[in-house]
């Protein structure tokens, strides 16, 4: 019997450790609701320097919100500003490096302008224009009806004399006269055009109307400054 007891006097008895967290909570708590508000400094450490944190989150906060953040939107429009000076910066420094190329190609441009400019005749002659569109539709078989004279068209580097042509034919005809107008040495536009046959019919090949719209081009001729004399005092 002594030796058995002398077992269970040996045993240690394990007893549960406190919830060191859940008892500092709970403290914390009291210690929130029963702070002397008049006397700070008999607060505990924890509740101090949690109140001192509190109050510097709330000045930051307040910090970012009023001067800092108006001074963030200032720096991103400043950033977007210097973005856009940038690509205009890339765009005129690409232009500026290829200045003398752009230089040459306007050159050459002009210099077939003027080319061209002088194969225009430097006045219209209607009527020898109308003289050879008339030979051309003697040539491919069609019968005019009327060859209209449009008034002139002043553009910024050349005159356009509209001409209309009514005429009668068949499709066969219609396709050489136009190749005729192509082959004249006068440079001869054509536009709108209209074909009709007035008179359908089964047994004969159609005979069609056709209302075409042509222009041709002459030189604008640009006429010289006339040199005015200097005015003479009265009295020389």
């Amino acid at each position: 019997m002594v030796m058995s007891v002398r077992k269970k006097s040996n045993k240690l008895v394990k007893t549960p450790k406190p919830k060191r967290q859940s008892m500092d909570l709970k403290e914390f708590g009291r210690s929130l609701q029963n702070l002397d508000m008049e006397n700070y400094g008999s607060w505990p450490a924890a509740i101090k320097a949690f109140v001192i944190a509190l109050m510097l989150f709330f000045i930051a906060a307040l910090a970012y919100a009023l001067p800092i953040s108006s001074k963030m939107d200032e720096i991103k429009a400043t950033e977007a500003e210097a973005q856009t000076l940038l690509d205009t910066y890339r765009e005129k420094e690409s232009k500026a490096r290829h200045l003398e190329v752009y230089k040459s190609q306007v050159a050459q441009m002009e210099a077939e302008l003027t080319e061209l400019l002088d194969q225009l005749p430097k006045d219209t002659r209607v009527s020898d224009l109308v003289e050879g569109i008339n030979m051309t539709g003697v040539g491919s078989g069609i019968r005019f009806k009327n060859i209209s004279i449009e008034p002139e068209i002043e553009q910024e580097l050349f005159i356009e004399q509209p001409i209309t042509i009514e005429a009668i034919g068949d499709y066969h005809q219609f396709g050489a006269f136009i190749s005729g107008l192509a082959a004249l040495p006068r440079i001869i536009t054509m536009h709108n055009f209209t074909v009709n046959n007035s008179q359908p019919s089964l047994d004969t090949v159609p005979e069609l109307n056709l209302t075409l719209n042509t222009k041709t081009y002459r030189s604008k001729e640009i006429a010289e400054p006339s040199a005015t004399a200097p005015n003479s005092k009265a009295g020389e």
